[in-house]
């Protein structure tokens, strides 16, 4: 099944990072101009908060880079809108998903 999902710019406020490790996730606020935990160098961590595990080095400027988009465009309300299609496979989960846990 595909099914399409339309999102404003205005909308992508939010950036989740998941450790490739332990899977912790970090979601990021894009509209904030402070960095992370404060430091105004980077928006991203560069190691994972709970594991401490090293994050890709392209995750930190590609957030960035991301974010200064953010602040332009996001001006601009719903005028620049992004379209996902969203393709689910037969059981109802998308494409990636971690399998779902069994007791």
């Amino acid at each position: 099944m595909h099914e399409q999902t339309v999102v404003s710019i205005k909308d992508l406020r939010f950036a989740t990072l998941r450790c490739p490790h332990c899977r912790t996730r970090v979601t990021l606020d894009l509209a904030l101009s402070l960095g992370y935990q404060g430091r105004s160098a980077s928006l991203a961590p560069d190691q994972c908060p709970r594991c401490g595990s090293a994050l890709h080095s392209n995750v930190a400027p590609g957030l960035e880079h991301l974010q200064k988009a953010y602040a332009l465009l996001a001006k601009l309300g719903n005028s620049v809108t992004f379209t996902a299609n969203d393709e689910m496979s037969e059981d109802g989960t998308a494409p990636g998903d971690p399998p779902a846990k069994t007791p």
